[in-house]
């Protein structure tokens, strides 16, 4: 700085002191006054946005795309996809009808529930939408079953059913349905009623062809949750009711149906607790490790108390200037707390190590708190306005989180430092520490802990030029996960079920959407999307109207006339009590069977019927006759149900666009009649050429294609877009900054030099420890250098002292502060990487692994390079002479 800059700075500090600080028990009241007022109104205005869809400007074209997807169709925007799945058809439809009647109840938290396949269309009209083929095997396995139905129809008691059976296996008997499907799960009904267990047997899984999946073991329930954006967590309530309704209704013979929710609300609701939680550790981890670290650093809790004071009032007033610029915390700025305290610590750090090293040469409090104030002040004032352009860099970006945290962060600098020139010296003022004066004959250094960087600057500096070889290699292995959902807890359940969803092709959220004015239009986009070779298929409303219904009408009426007196006139299961007699008699056809068919099905359902036989011979009457009974119960209770199903199919009409449900109709065709075409892809989109293939190929044939997709990927090219920006600009303003203050640029270049070679370390550690950029830790690169120039700013201070002082370099109060200073800082940001929210922990390792890079850069890199800018006879004498 220009002596006029210094000579002006030192008044004002003096003035400060003797004006100010003279009075520090009221300068403490009324800090303390003001913090009050400013926590009552932080808690009361204070919100959170938990939206990470508005993290990025709503300008981008990508947003804008997305929001008019969200217009046409607002019946998909902040829904709750309810997965449930049962062992049987007959479990999962009974579970979905029990969770949707609840929640349809719940007309306070839930504004509307929607189930795909559910009404009496589909119910009618399920068997149009079978392949040809698939309905034509249907139609002949039902055909084959209906003599089995017949007879079952004249006797539906157990004691009917296993009499069936046993003609089934007279080989003179041409029943022709898959008996070994039916012995099996009669095998499972048999040890269910031995142990006293539920069960219920599928007639479902064995009339029809597909035995399990969508739409049969496996279905939807979305929920639009009514959310209130003035609390806290804002679908808190409406989970809760979820919740409840599904505890309620899983209950008796569907407790083993499993239900998994996930949906942006839901991954929402639990990012924001896992954060939450993981950042109110973190905080409490962070104060530990700060305060273990202070106190190596002071040996005085008087200075300790001040600092942890200065720094709760900082945070405060930051947290105020917080509600009143932004008004909210976003996902990124939510961990602001814990950096502050690192942040915020770095400057009582040196204050108090200055404060504490002039006590120690034999100044009084006064004189020592007046020379600390006017020693520190200009480089405190120049690591703050450095600092703070780093974090200001992102706010012209459009990565809005990070710019909300740049505002909030980059303001919170200067809140420290006014507090550390107010509160601090006002409480050491109130209560000065004890400091005993060490003489010069008790300091007593070792040339290799005091100034060992200068003297083996040559060794350091090639040390570093093979580093940064190796670095500058590794940086085209650098990668960037483009994925949000690889940012949150993966043992959360909604993260869980989203990735579960995305094993299977026709349930993957990973689909692109295009919109069109017309049904040509719509045509038109769906054929070409179709021939996409990224494309797998697409849809659209059109794809609801069935092919080849006239085939299928008649092999469905054909099967009417064969089954449908059958089904018209099927009773319920018999009130009569089952007897034993009808197990034992199937028993002994079933032997007779085995001693010329060795099937190990009806071999290992012998083996059952014998111990369940021998159960009932050991029990009383009554028992027996309840065993019985639940058998019954568990082995035809579900076939009228599905008879009634299947009855119901053989009344099918022909589909057209008019006669679709309307719920449906809804979400293919917009209100404004804009209509939907959805496209399926046939590659893994877990890698990134392949999403960027999928969307470059479906740009193709629409510019404005959105989806999830797309927002990803173009996210995540927004923040790299983000992070350059805010990197050039942090760059070339310190560096014009610097260069105007220090009038020097070989010193601005050793100030920049550690910034730049730990930013290139850093890099190179995300390739060694496997750790891709994402939408949290790309942060850290502009952090760093805003944060990471305090250092270098310091150490060049203390190398212009000993050019014309003699002394140690590494024992001095700046490089103590610099160490102290910058531990504080990496325990406050490292204790993030024990966070479970894996976009918190990441940044977390990436902030505390540049930090420590930028310490060593600093205290012995940046030495070591100074030394070019001295004649070597200098250094010769230097590195001679006694370090006092």
């Amino acid at each position: 700085m220009s002596k006029t800059t210094d000579n002006l700075l030192v008044k004002t500090i003096l003035w400060w002191e003797e004006n100010i600080l003279n009075r520090p028990w009221w300068l403490l009241l009324f800090s303390v006054v003001v913090s009050g007022f400013v926590f009552q109104y932080t808690v009361n205005n204070l919100t959170v946005n938990t939206n990470t869809g508005e993290m990025l400007s709503p300008d981008l074209q990508f947003q804008q795309d997305r929001r008019r997807l969200e217009k046409a169709f607002p019946q998909d925007a902040n829904t709750i996809l309810l997965i449930v799945e049962g062992k049987t058809p007959e479990k999962t439809t009974a579970a979905v009808k029990r969770i949707s009647a609840g929640l349809r109840q719940q007309k306070d938290q839930i504004k509307s529930v929607y189930l795909p396949d559910e009404g009496e269309f589909f119910d009618r009209n399920g068997l149009l939408y079978l392949s040809l083929k698939e309905l034509q095997d249907l139609s002949t396995k039902l055909a084959n079953a209906q003599p089995f139905m017949g007879k079952l129809s004249q006797d539906n008691s157990l004691n009917g059913l296993f009499e069936l059976f046993g003609q089934a296996l007279d080989e003179s008997n041409d029943t022709e349905l898959d008996m070994n499907a039916v012995f099996s799960k009669t095998n499972e009904a048999l040890q269910a009623a031995q142990d006293g267990r539920p069960y219920q047997l599928s007639w479902q899984q064995l009339m029809m062809d597909r035995t399990s999946g969508i739409g049969v073991t496996k279905r939807f329930i979305i929920a639009t949750p009514i959310l209130n954006f003035q609390e806290y967590l804002p679908a808190e309530k409406s989970l809760t009711a979820i919740n409840q309704v599904i505890a309620s209704s899983l209950t008796g013979d569907t407790a083993d149906v499993s239900v998994r929710m996930t949906g942006e609300v839901v991954l929402e609701y639990e990012e924001m607790q896992t954060v939450t939680e993981g950042t109110t550790i973190a905080g409490i981890a962070s104060m530990f490790l700060v305060c273990i670290t202070l106190w190596i650093a002071y040996r005085s809790f008087k200075l300790m108390f001040a600092t942890f004071f200065t720094l709760t009032m900082g945070l405060v007033l930051s947290l105020g200037f917080a509600t009143f610029a932004v008004g909210h915390l976003n996902m990124i700025s939510i961990a602001f707390g814990v950096l502050f305290i690192g942040m915020g610590d770095a400057y009582s750090s040196h204050f108090c190590l200055r404060y504490r090293e002039l006590r120690q040469r034999g100044e009084n409090p006064r004189q020592a708190l007046r020379d600390t104030l006017t020693s520190t002040g200009g480089s405190l004032a120049l690591c703050t306005l450095t600092a703070a352009i780093g974090l200001f860099a992102f706010i012209p970006t459009n990565y809005l989180g990070v710019s909300e945290l740049g505002i909030i962060a980059g303001t919170s600098l200067v809140i420290a430092l006014s507090t550390t020139f107010t509160v601090l010296p006002a409480l050491i003022k109130i209560m000065p520490p004890k400091v005993r004066k060490i003489e010069e004959s008790d300091q007593i250094y070792s040339k290799l802990t005091s100034n060992w960087p200068l003297v083996y600057a040559r060794p350091i500096r090639w040390v570093t030029y093979t580093l940064a070889a190796i670095s500058v290699a590794l940086l085209t292995q650098v990668k960037v996960d483009f994925n949000p959902i690889n940012l949150r807890d993966p043992n959360t359940e909604s993260v869980k079920t989203f990735k579960y969803l995305l094993q299977s092709e026709d349930t993957s959220p990973m689909t692109l959407t295009s919109l069109a004015n017309s049904e040509a239009e719509a045509k038109n986009k769906e054929a070409r999307l179709e021939k996409l070779s990224t494309v797998d298929k697409a849809v659209t409303l059109f794809d609801f109207i069935p092919e080849d219904q006239d085939d299928k009408l008649a092999l469905i009426e054909e099967l009417a006339l064969i089954v449908g007196p059958v089904l018209d006139n099927f009773p319920e299961p018999s009130k009569e009590n089952a007897q034993i007699e009808s197990l034992q008699k199937f028993q002994a056809v079933l032997k007779k069977r085995l001693a010329t068919d060795n099937s190990s099905v009806m071999a290992e359902l012998d083996a059952t019927l014998e111990r369940f036989l021998a159960k009932l011979q050991s029990v009383d009457a009554e028992t027996r006759q309840a065993m019985l009974n639940q058998l019954q119960a568990s082995m035809l209770n579900s076939l009228p149900p599905t008879i009634q199903i299947l009855q119901t199919s053989l009344q099918a009409s022909p589909i057209k666009l008019e006669t679709l449900p309307k719920d449906l109709s809804e979400r293919w065709l917009s209100k404004d009649g804009i209509y939907r075409i959805q496209a399926f892809p046939k590659k893994d989109l877990n890698d990134l050429e392949n999403m960027r293939e999928f969307i470059l190929e479906a740009q193709q044939v629409d510019p404005h294609v959105t989806d999830l997709p797309v927002s990803y990927l173009e996210s995540m090219n927004e923040v790299i877009r983000a992070f350059q920006q805010a990197f050039a600009v942090a760059f070339g303003v310190i560096a014009l900054l610097l260069l105007i203050i220090m009038r020097n640029v070989k010193d601005t270049l050793l100030v920049l030099l550690p910034l730049l070679l730990a930013s290139l370390f850093t890099a190179a550690m995300t390739v060694l420890i496997d750790m891709p950029f994402n939408f949290a830790n790309i942060i850290a690169l502009p952090l760093l250098f805003g944060l990471g120039v305090d250092s270098g700013i310091h150490m060049a201070h203390r190398l212009h002292y000993l050019r014309s002082n003699d002394g140690n370099m590494l024992s001095g109060s700046e490089a103590q502060g610099v160490f102290f200073g910058t531990l504080t800082t990496i325990f406050s940001f490292g204790s993030l990487a024990f966070t479970t929210h894996q976009g918190t922990a990441s940044m977390g390792i990436l902030l505390a692994m540049g930090l420590l890079l930028t310490l060593v850069c600093a205290l012995v890199v940046l030495p070591a390079f100074s030394m070019l800018r001295f004649k070597p006879r200098l250094l010769k004498k230097r590195s001679s002479q006694s370090i006092l």
